[in-house]
């Protein structure tokens, strides 16, 4: 809990500090049958273009949200502070490093039932749970502005996270990204 507030405290800072900005949509899916979205506001903290071959250097901090749907299982919403390593390089390709201590709350899909202590049922309305899901990605993706001179990039992203907790451990989870930037 302490590192998801620290991270808070470091995504307002950073954003308070930043210059420019773009917004990063795409989809977002753990399997084809795990379909999202995933939106995210991104704000340069430090930028660096090399003089030698044109290529920039960035981190970036960006708070993202992303929604799935496990069908007839759960609802899942991710709330994560993410700081960004990316680097464009001359001809407009596209790399991602990304660490996100992440937020995970899920809701089950369909009608859920406690007993309570008469022995009768009682219904319980956005029944689920949350965990603490810190994730790693790696992306890569072309910058369209380099040789189009379009404020657009598209991406691609994996991303491994680890759930906590899940029953009694751990689970260890993949998903995909995939999407446009929104340079502004």
């Amino acid at each position: 809990m302490k590192l998801f507030l620290y991270s808070i405290a470091l995504l307002t800072v950073g954003l308070t500090l930043a210059q420019g900005q773009s917004i990063r949509l795409g989809y977002y899916g753990e399997t084809v049958t795990h379909y999202g979205l995933k939106v995210a506001y991104e704000r340069p903290v430090w930028g660096h273009v090399n003089v030698r071959n044109q290529a920039t250097k960035q981190f970036l901090i960006a708070p993202s949200l992303a929604a799935y749907r496990h069908p007839k299982n759960h609802i899942g919403f991710i709330l994560s502070p993410e700081l960004t390593y990316r680097r464009v390089g001359r001809r407009g390709g596209l790399f991602d490093l990304c660490v996100a201590p992440a937020y995970f709350r899920y809701f089950l899909d369909g009608t859920t039932y406690q007993a309570k202590a008469d022995g009768d049922f009682e219904r319980v309305r956005l029944a689920g749970g949350s965990a603490f899901m810190p994730t790693v990605s790696v992306g890569v993706g072309r910058d369209l502005s380099v040789k189009h001179h379009l404020p657009l990039s598209w991406y691609t992203r994996l991303n491994l996270m680890q759930q906590r907790p899940y029953n009694t451990g751990e689970l260890k989870r993949f998903a995909l990204e995939a999407g446009v930037i929104l340079n502004q």
